[in-house]
């Protein structure tokens, strides 16, 4: 758990400047899409990676050292 609070300002940080930098972009080519999306991307990145719905990221610990062979022991 201390690594997922460790990692949130990460990946806020992380998701806010790629936010800024598709809203340069964006106006580099005569878009506009608002200051709105860089802090919206970072919530976005920081709660995807402290969440993992899908625990993609982080391991439960009662799965970790638990292998599953498939094959039977032989006593």
């Amino acid at each position: 758990m201390k690594k997922r609070l460790l990692a949130v300002p990460l990946w806020f940080y992380a998701g806010w400047t790629a936010g800024a930098f598709a809203d340069f972009v964006a106006n580099t080519l005569g878009y506009s899409i608002g200051p709105v999306l860089a802090p919206i991307l970072g919530t976005a990145a920081a709660a995807l990676f402290v969440g993992d719905p899908r625990r993609l990221i982080w391991t439960h610990r009662g799965a970790v050292g638990r292998t599953h062979t498939g094959a039977r022991q032989i006593a």
